[in-house]
């Protein structure tokens, strides 16, 4: 796996974290967002985006956009907050 997939998807990654103890962690996060700009430039130097990072990136979007009723107020705030950033990022990095 690569860095941002297992960010994203380890056993104990973020996601996991997210949806089963409905804990945003930050950390986690700020490390996903390491990842995913050292990813674009990656994607953007070979001319083609990774399979595993794309598809991992995806999964968190959703994951992120799709809420919990499990979750605090404040942890539903926050990842609404990351979902906008995340797609802010790969709009700003790709140019689009």
């Amino acid at each position: 796996m690569s860095r941002l997939a297992d960010r994203i998807n380890d056993d104990d990654g973020f996601m996991v974290k997210l949806r089963m103890d409905s804990r945003f962690d930050l950390k986690d996060y700020d490390d996903i967002k390491s990842a995913l700009k050292d990813v674009i430039s990656g994607w953007k130097s070979d001319g083609k985006v990774s399979t595993e990072d794309f598809v991992a990136f995806l999964d968190l979007i959703q994951c992120l956009a799709g809420g919990s009723r499990f979750w605090s107020d404040e942890t539903a705030l926050m990842a609404e907050d990351a979902e906008l950033e995340l797609m802010e990022i790969i709009h700003d990095e790709l140019e689009l």
